[in-house]
């Protein structure tokens, strides 16, 4: 695609509102926005045809001729859902990927860049076509549901020294067909950092996973919390009176049951584990 500047279709009145630019790729247009302080561009949407866009190389700056050139940083909430990308360049620029930026595509091959800070709520779902998938260490921030959904996705390492995986993160597909329930799924890998210390009980939910390795000890991966959060009602409140969330972790003998699937395999830097019959196997004499 050919990216062609439309300076003439922003109004004096769009400029002030929102600072817009829309460069074309075919029939769908990328639009960008000038952020509030004026340092940077943020990707803000796809308009026109959505399903034309397939291909796509982000700009690691960006020139709307009237802020001048700025480095593109942030590709915001929604940014390109629903487009049929199978390809997308992200520079090293982009520190900040927003809520469900790229939800609903086919991207196949996907690198994530080393400048990535920030990774929002379902950014990647329903990528039906990724397969391996490296998240970066530069990573502080892994959103809920950020990788949920992606059929094909087989491995997954993540380097990003985080301390909570959250619900949904890379959870699975369960279909039904004429047949009854079926998943559709291929996560078989996983690997967290020794940072990791709470994991959603759902957060690797509908899948067949066989190996989880863990970056840290044994000891390590035994403090990890498994976690859920549910409403509650005050125990001394009146029915009318709004539930709480709160957050209820696994006892030790929840998380061997959780963990005790067969075929699964926990890789510490020190031991590998298993769990069954209630007892861990595996762990190095202390």
């Amino acid at each position: 695609c050919v990216m062609k500047k439309i300076l003439s279709l922003i109004s004096a009145a769009a400029v002030v509102a929102a600072s817009l630019f829309i460069s074309a790729c075919g029939s769908a247009t990328v639009e960008y926005t000038v952020s509030e302080d004026g340092t940077h561009y943020i990707i803000s949407g796809v308009s026109g045809n959505k399903s034309s866009l397939a291909v796509y190389d982000i700009p690691a700056t960006f020139d709307d001729g009237e802020h001048g050139e700025l480095p593109v940083t942030e590709i915001g909430e929604s940014a390109f859902m629903g487009c049929s990308l199978a390809k997308v360049t992200i520079p090293d620029s982009i520190t900040y990927i927003g809520d469900l930026a790229f939800a609903y595509n086919y991207i196949y091959d996907l690198v994530l860049p080393e400048s990535l800070e920030y990774i929002g709520y379902g950014a990647f779902a329903y990528s039906s076509a990724v397969e391996e998938l490296v998240i970066p260490a530069s990573v502080t921030q892994l959103g809920p549901f950020a990788f949920a959904y992606c059929g094909k996705l087989s491995k997954v390492e993540v380097l990003a020294q985080v301390d909570t995986i959250y619900i949904g993160t890379f959870r699975g597909i369960v279909a039904n067909d004429t047949s009854g329930v079926y998943y559709d799924t291929n996560l078989t890998e996983v690997r967290f950092p020794a940072t990791l210390k709470n994991l959603h009980r759902d957060a690797l939910a509908d899948n067949f996973i066989t190996d989880i390795y863990f970056a840290g000890t044994a000891a390590q991966w035994q403090e990890v919390e498994i976690f859920y959060a549910e409403e509650r009602l005050p125990e001394d409140g009146e029915e009318d009176e709004e539930p709480e969330v709160v957050t209820v972790c696994l006892d030790e003998e929840e998380k061997i049951e959780y963990f005790s699937i067969e075929g699964l395999t926990v890789h510490c830097s020190d031991a590998d584990l298993t769990y069954s019959g209630g007892n861990i196997q595996g762990l190095p004499l202390q």
